[in-house]
């Protein structure tokens, strides 16, 4: 799900960064914080695979259970905000803009 946030994310901010440069810069902080959440699950899946792998071919090693055990966390606990980050980069513009707006008033 963080990967594909990801990826709806990019697509907004790549098709909006021509038309409208200031609000798909308004979503930059949220866009980073997006993309280390879907790159970090992706490295922490890619480890617990390659330990689950481990595992069924017979090795005994205590870290592969860990990695796995790790991987399952942030998914169920840290990249479940990915989706409200997506949100954010795509329809936070207004509220950050305005924020400036207001300030110069």
């Amino acid at each position: 799900e963080a990967v594909d946030a990801l990826e709806r994310a990019t697509a907004w901010m790549l098709s909006t960064m021509n038309a409208a440069p200031a609000d798909a810069l308004a979503g930059a902080t949220p866009y980073l914080r997006l993309f280390g959440l879907a790159s970090g699950g992706a490295f922490l899946a890619e480890a617990a695979l390659a330990s689950h792998a481990a595992l069924q071919a017979g090795e005994s090693d205590p870290a592969h259970g860990r990695r796995i055990r790790d991987c399952r966390f942030f998914a169920e606990n840290t990249a479940t905000g990915a989706q409200g980050l997506e949100h954010a980069v795509i329809d936070g513009a207004a509220s950050v803009n305005g924020a400036f707006l207001d300030a110069a008033e």
